[in-house]
């Protein structure tokens, strides 16, 4: 049996869930700027990014996201719409729930042949507390209104299942009257590697297991969610709200002792106390796929009832 552990205290537990990688990448001459967006928004992602886009006149942001903090994305839009940047989602990658957002912005708004953008419900952290539903629509509808995006796009948006996803496809936008544009690749000025803007991540599911489990560390239902396959988001335990519920409440929360990688499942060892002092020593085997050039959760079975 091929059998790998990492375990607790190794760098890879420690603190939060990464942040988005976002960098901009040089291309030809006269060509615009690519700014290269990947991985889960976190809080103070519009930040890097504002800073990054104030160096460029012109750009291209290329978005390959599972979703991640609503507000950030919001702020990360409308530096877009500012900027008069456009934004593209290449072939078989996946920008969803509130990379969606983000991309709405663009001007021209590109697409690839296979690409997936995907709308879920909006949660939005206030003081600490997830809101979800009128709070979260608000926001989301001001910002809509706010770059220019038509009624029927807004009812879409706004409308999105808080189970599963929402597919905007090439067919549906032109149905929604929303322009959309084929995104093909940039030439680069250079070819060193890692400078492709189509690549995808590597399949890694011990990184996106231990993320998701420190994401329920901290309570963030939202990294948490971002983390499964988007089919799955906002049902059981996959739920964002819920996942906040629960692991908020702890009276210490939890705690990841060790991954290890067992055929084709990821087994986890954790550790956390309830508020009434009950101890749950839990195992878990979780599964995973590769899609849209990502790793996501696809399944999660207890191994001992905690």
């Amino acid at each position: 049996m091929n059998k790998i552990a990492w375990l607790a205290g190794g760098l890879l537990f420690a603190g939060a869930a990464e942040a988005a990688e976002i960098q901009k990448l040089p291309q030809a001459p006269g060509a615009p700027d690519l700014i290269w967006v990947t991985g889960v928004i976190k809080p103070d992602d519009d930040v890097k990014f504002n800073r990054i886009a104030a160096t460029a006149s012109q750009a291209v942001v290329l978005l390959n996201s599972e979703g991640g903090s609503v507000l950030p994305a919001l702020e990360i839009g409308r530096a877009i719409r500012l900027k008069g940047f456009a934004t593209a989602v290449a072939n078989d990658t996946l920008c969803a729930s509130a990379c969606a957002l983000a991309w709405l912005a663009g001007t021209p708004r590109l697409v690839g042949e296979q690409a997936h953008i995907g709308f879920h419900a909006s949660y939005v952290v206030d003081n600490g507390a997830l809101s979800e539903s009128g709070v979260a629509n608000a926001l989301v509808g001001a910002y809509l209104n706010q770059i220019g995006i038509p009624q029927s796009i807004i009812v879409f948006v706004t409308s999105a299942p808080p189970a599963g996803m929402a597919w905007l496809s090439e067919r549906k936008a032109g149905e929604l009257g929303l322009q959309v544009a084929s995104f093909q690749p940039l030439t680069k000025a250079s070819s060193e590697p890692g400078n492709d803007e189509t690549s995808t991540e590597p399949y890694d599911p011990m990184k996106t297991v231990a993320a998701f489990y420190n994401a329920l560390s901290n309570a963030d239902g939202v990294s948490a969610a971002a983390s499964v396959v988007p089919e799955k988001r906002g049902i059981g335990p996959f739920n964002e709200t819920s996942i906040y519920s629960f692991f908020s409440g702890l009276s210490a929360p939890l705690k990841l002792r060790s991954v290890s990688r067992e055929e084709a499942d990821s087994v986890v060892a954790y550790s956390y106390v309830r508020a009434n002092g009950a101890v749950c020593d839990g195992r878990a085997e979780v599964r995973t796929t590769y899609r849209y050039g990502k790793t996501l959760i696809s399944r999660i079975s207890a191994l001992n009832g905690c």
